[in-house]
């Protein structure tokens, strides 16, 4: 294997080690990101001057989408004259003050918080890292690429125990806020944990079923996956987040339907395929009810006990409305959440508790980034959507298989960021970045038969 490609390789694995380490909360106040983005910012520089020798993953679309975001983000730190910036929607109130100060009208951007607009751009740093690790994976690199982040999980799993078992007190580096008493894993936060173990199932199925590509015989995958898997989610069951359990039972069931079932008895007897396929599904529902049955269900019994019309993320919902058609077509800027959130807050709603994100980031996303970012957003749907009808139209294959396991995973983590906001840590986006590496795969018909023979 060349030397280029083993330094591409090695790179991969220092980059996605540093977001693990360092880019587990998504505060833009923790210290932790001082040593994250310089690390992500060297990589980037090493990167572009490493060679690909060999044909490697081309990831066109989300390369394309990633500049868009950046570009809808980076338009809004463009100062702007004073008779524009005033005539923008949501801005009057603000202009209104300098009025009544005295003050003269400067040049400013759209966001009304620079600042935090600028820590949402350098944000994508690590993002931007991985992306270009990854497009210079040649493809008989790509299992290796799978074992590594198979190891990430495994060793989030092992954390996760520690953490249960009291050995470790929280996140294995020292977030200032994070659930106590919760199974984190790298995160300060039980739901960002336990929406990104949810990817686990789509990828550890792809493995099972990565025919010819695993020195360990089909039957002996199968079964390490499915134990892991059923440690995955005994795992997310008692993180204690709602988000967590319901995303991880949906991406559980779509990567059983990522290909037949009858996979998993392939070359047994039918009478022991038969019941190999029942206990799939029995022995999970069984381990969750002996866990509610013990009181380890800490997902379950929150889902029980607590009042979820009263949730502030529900109960504000009217309010974030009001803040998105005000602020329309442009949006209040970047990061501006927390403070334009304050200016709206009603008196009712003022608690000991802070709201400094709104716990939907499609919400939070049109609130803040306006019709642009949600273009950029409906794009990356489409083109999952696009690539999960590629699959379908396509023999089941390696590239297909590929392909459902990546979407699976962005679907999960999409579908947590509607009670939460996972996507804006470091470690969660950068898992993102390598589903959209799975699903990039050429398909079948679109390889060479030079590719093909890799």
């Amino acid at each position: 294997m060349p030397t280029a490609d083993n330094a591409r390789l090695v790179m991969l694995g220092l980059v996605f080690a540093a977001i693990a380490l360092f880019g587990g909360s998504a505060r833009l106040d923790v210290n932790l990101l001082l040593f994250l983005r310089p690390l992500c910012m060297i990589a980037i520089g090493v990167l572009l001057v490493l060679p690909i020798t060999a044909p490697a993953r081309q990831m066109r679309a989300p390369t394309l989408l990633l500049a868009l975001l950046a570009l809808a983000i980076a338009v809004q730190l463009v100062p702007l004259p004073p008779s524009i910036w005033t005539s923008l929607p949501g801005h009057e109130r603000y202009a209104e003050a300098a009025l009544a100060a005295g003050l003269d009208q400067p040049w400013r951007p759209i966001s009304l918080t620079p600042w935090r607009t600028w820590n949402s751009l350098l944000t994508l740093l690590p993002a931007i890292a991985l992306l270009m690790s990854l497009r210079g994976i040649s493809y008989r690199q790509e299992p290796r690429v799978i074992y590594g982040f198979l190891a990430f999980l495994a060793i989030s799993l092992v954390l996760g125990v520690f953490q249960v078992g009291g050995v470790i007190d929280g996140p294995p580096l020292p977030y200032r806020f994070f659930a106590e008493d919760s199974v984190v894993g790298f995160f300060a936060n039980r739901n960002h944990a336990a929406a990104v173990l949810a990817t686990g199932f789509p990828v550890l199925r792809m493995w099972s079923l990565a025919h010819g590509k695993s020195k360990l015989p089909s039957s002996r995958r199968r079964l390490i996956a499915m134990v892991s898997a059923l440690v995955l989610l005994v795992m997310i069951v008692v993180t204690g987040s709602r988000t967590g359990i319901v995303v991880g039972f949906a991406s559980l069931a779509a990567s059983l339907a990522m290909s037949p079932l009858e996979e998993l008895g392939a070359g047994m007897r039918k009478s022991h395929a038969k019941w190999l396929r029942i206990l799939v599904i029995a022995v999970p529902t069984l381990v969750v009810a002996l866990l509610v049955l013990f009181g380890k269900a800490l997902s379950i019994d929150r889902f029980v006990g607590d009042d979820l019309l009263a949730e502030k993320r529900l109960t504000f919902l009217p309010v974030l409305l009001d803040i998105i058609r005000d602020f329309l077509p442009f949006g209040s800027g970047f990061g501006s959440f927390d403070p334009v959130f304050r200016s709206y807050e009603p008196d009712w709603g003022l608690s000991r508790k802070y709201f400094n994100n709104a716990h939907n980031d499609l919400i939070e996303l049109v609130l803040t980034g306006g019709i642009p970012a949600l273009l950029v957003l409906l794009g990356f749907v489409g083109w999952i959507g696009w690539r999960i009808w590629r699959s379908w139209k396509n023999v089941p294959s390696g590239e297909t298989i590929s392909t459902r396991a990546g979407a699976i995973m962005a679907g999960s983590l999409m579908l947590a960021s509607l009670t939460d906001y996972p996507l804006r840590t470091p470690l969660a986006g950068a898992v993102l970045v390598f589903a959209t590496y799975l699903m990039s795969r050429p398909m079948p018909s679109h390889r060479s038969s030079t590719e093909k023979s890799r």
